[in-house]
């Protein structure tokens, strides 16, 4: 698949008929779990897809490029597009609707161990409750800092002017919340915003590398970012750095080669990072003509190929896996956003199917 990056993130409370939000569910008739190694397609809602019930819905979420996604305590994955869309363990897909006025557009969504959801909406880090109540936790809408202006090593929280539309994709054990902000990785964490990471490279046209909303945290708090020119020039998987509960700066340890993978693991294009539940992380990667994605589980200074496009597929193409197959083999387009649920990959977005591969 050549790579393709398109954010379309505007949440807004959006009637389905004449109910609140949607909720769908799929045929479960033709769903069979993939074991260890194998990818199956957790929903297939295309028009003639066996989900094709769940469209109305899945679509708003999975169907363009995502803003982030993430899993919450009880297995449900979120994924954050036009709307903010749930999918949970039985295949059941609703949208959440957190506010009754209209929000601006969104970026970041993280699950938190109480139930809670935390977006960032127009300058600001927003905490969705259980009960559906909507808190600011940080940030000031309206005017934002210039990126690259000098920010404090740490701030109050309240009021804090963002560069842009904040976006939250982790959380350390502890409770804090990891941040990006254009230029900047953030801490949050008892009403104190706390520096831990700014970006200072260029691309080679000189354009400054940001950091996106497609970062990972693991089971320790190590937080991995990917420098990038957002919906332009993504980052290697040689420049993502680690940050560490203490603030130490590292890099993952890569291998000289990856079998399977021409070419040197660090000059590897990022198109997704997400932890994979202990001390390690996934990452969706691409070579350097943009083309033929695999999803890499680095650990312990490993580079396991977990999965990988058949040559020359395309996105925008049918993904017809009628039952569980070698997920070395895929026969679909990879889906770029990825969240790790339990023993398993899901990866949504930009196409008309969600993708479950199994790790463990």
């Amino acid at each position: 698949m050549t790579l393709r990056k398109v954010l379309t993130g505007v949440v807004t409370a959006v009637l389905c008929g004449t109910a609140v939000s949607c909720t769908a569910g799929g045929d479960d008739s033709g769903w069979t779990a993939p074991a260890k190694g194998q990818a199956a397609a957790l929903l297939d809602f295309s028009d003639e897809g066996r989900d094709a019930s769940l469209r109305t819905v899945a679509f708003y979420g999975f169907n363009g490029f995502p803003g982030g996604m993430t899993t919450g305590q009880d297995g449900s994955v979120y994924v954050l597009g036009q709307k903010l869309v749930r999918m949970k363990r039985d295949r059941t897909v609703s949208t959440v609707e957190f506010a009754r006025e209209k929000e601006g557009a969104a970026t970041g969504v993280v699950a938190l161990a109480d139930g809670s959801l935390v977006l960032g909406i127009e300058g600001q880090v927003k905490k969705l409750g259980p009960d559906g109540g909507v808190s600011v936790l940080a940030g000031a809408s309206g005017s934002a800092r210039a990126t690259g202006t000098p920010v404090p090593v740490s701030a109050p929280a309240a009021g804090f002017r963002f560069s842009a539309t904040p976006s939250p994709f982790g959380v350390r054990p502890d409770g804090t919340i990891l941040i990006t902000d254009h230029d900047v990785l953030w801490a949050l964490k008892d009403g104190t915003l706390r520096q831990l990471y700014r970006t200072t490279a260029t691309s080679p046209d000189g354009e400054p590398l940001l950091l996106g909303w497609d970062n990972a945290v693991d089971a320790s708090g190590t937080a991995y970012v990917s420098p990038e020119v957002p919906e332009r020039v993504l980052g290697r998987l040689g420049d993502v750095v680690a940050i560490n509960a203490d603030g130490l700066l590292s890099k993952p340890l890569l291998p000289s080669e990856i079998p399977g993978l021409p070419g040197s693991p660090a000059a590897l294009k990022v198109m997704w990072l997400t932890g994979d539940g202990a001390s390690g992380i996934f990452a969706q990667v691409y070579d350097a003509s943009g083309s033929n994605g695999a999803v890499l589980h680095l650990h312990s200074g490993r580079a396991d190929v977990l999965t990988r496009e058949k040559p020359g597929i395309r996105s925008g193409s049918p993904c017809r896996i009628q039952h569980p197959m070698d997920a070395l083999q895929l026969q679909c387009a990879l889906p770029p956003g990825m969240t790790y649920r339990s023993g398993s990959l899901i990866l949504g977005g930009n196409e008309d199917y969600v993708l479950e591969i199994r790790v463990t």
